[in-house]
């Protein structure tokens, strides 16, 4: 099996492609119409929507793995895939525990926890190998979900913490099966070449993947749909009619264009991110209080605050039409994270992990706590 037949149309993942964006980001770079969208979205998953949802696992480290055009197998992470400077793509378990402790000019050597990632890497080297068919030509990219197989907890749920959240799995599910036969688990999200090329996964990967010690995690559906608050719903419906105009003129893309500010939805992304770590209430209110430590330059700072003077309306519509995307998108979150499913994903003591996937013909949503998940995710130290 090579690359090309996952997909005879190689195309490279944009930014904008591969992005999936939080539900309450869609407006800025689709406008009244993205909330239009973000919000019908939200409002089926009370009638069967539910089933295009899937659980968004937040594995830890990012890796890749696959045959070179020679043959050989490598397992890399993301940096060493792209590495100019040193043979990232290791085709043997020395080699790759060799390629992380030599980073830092050598210093991760004296860290035990760089040594440690270094041996545990080392140690599912063998079953990664074994479980690609050799015929295959090109690269897996995914999240690794647990080294060896997870214990089990006193409640008797595998239990594992690939990263923040800790996740349990009923051991009489069909998940459990899976992860009790397994040695080492992943969630896969893209194939490459050795370029670099991505296209989606379309195959259904334990069909293709050799025995059993290497578990690729399946889309895991929601089972159960949310009670929809129909009055948060209408008052968001109203907020974008009442302001779908002026809002489609403020991030108009042919008026951001004349005026070099084409990345102006993206600066309304950093800002939405950056207060995550200060508080998600009040959106916009300090937007220009943040500005000027933003690595946006002076100029278009004045640029930005002359196009929102001239667009208030357009201005605070958009900032209420996120929030209440918000409070609809997170009011869901907290019902699927209470329901009693094979999959318990927490947070410290909180329950609820990464957030959810909707599945969408017009693009993917992330359903992603962001008050809690983003800015745990935010204030991890990272090698």
């Amino acid at each position: 099996m090579r690359f090309s037949e996952f997909n005879i149309r190689r195309v490279i993942i944009k930014e904008a492609e591969a992005r999936i964006d939080h539900a309450e980001d869609i407006v800025f770079w689709e406008g009244s119409k993205g909330a239009a969208r973000a919000l019908e979205s939200l409002r089926k998953l009370e009638t069967g929507g539910h089933k295009d949802v899937t659980i968004k696992w937040d594995g830890s480290p990012a890796i890749i793995f696959g045959n070179n055009e020679q043959g050989e197998f490598i397992l890399t992470d993301k940096s060493g895939f792209v590495a100019k400077g040193y043979d990232g793509k290791p085709t043997d378990p020395d080699a790759l525990g060799d390629m992380f402790l030599n980073r830092k000019g050598g210093a991760n050597r004296s860290n035990p926890r760089t040594i440690a990632f270094a041996n545990n890497m080392k140690g599912i080297f063998k079953a990664y190998k074994r479980a690609l068919p050799e015929d295959f030509e090109g690269y897996y990219k995914g999240d690794l979900l647990y080294y060896t197989t997870p214990p089990v907890n006193e409640n008797g749920y595998y239990e594992f913490k690939p990263n923040i959240v800790t996740y349990q799995v009923k051991q009489d599910s069909a998940l459990g099966a899976k992860i009790k036969a397994s040695t080492t688990g992943v969630v896969v999200h893209r194939v490459l070449d050795d370029k670099g090329t991505e296209v989606p996964v379309t195959a259904d990967l334990n069909e293709v993947f050799l025995g059993d010690d290497v578990f690729v995690f399946p889309p895991t559906t929601v089972q159960k749909g949310a009670d929809i608050d129909n009055k948060s719903v209408d008052e968001l419906k109203q907020i974008i009619s009442k302001n779908s105009v002026a809002l489609d003129k403020l991030l108009n893309k042919d008026t951001l264009i004349q005026m070099k500010m084409v990345d102006f939805p993206k600066i309304l992304y950093k800002y939405t991110n950056s207060k995550v770590d200060t508080g998600l209430s009040g959106l916009g209110s300090d937007f220009f209080k943040w500005l000027p430590t933003s690595k946006v330059s002076g100029a278009k700072q004045k640029k930005i605050l002359e196009h929102v003077e001239n667009n208030r309306q357009g201005w605070e519509g958009l900032w209420q039409i996120v929030s209440s995307i918000m409070k609809v998108k997170d009011d869901i979150i907290q019902q699927f994270d209470s329901h009693d499913q094979d999959v318990i994903a927490t947070i410290g003591n909180d329950k609820g992990g990464e957030g959810y996937v909707l599945a969408s013909p017009q693009g993917d949503i992330k359903l992603v706590p962001r008050a809690t998940f983003s800015k745990a995710n935010r204030a991890v130290e990272r090698d």
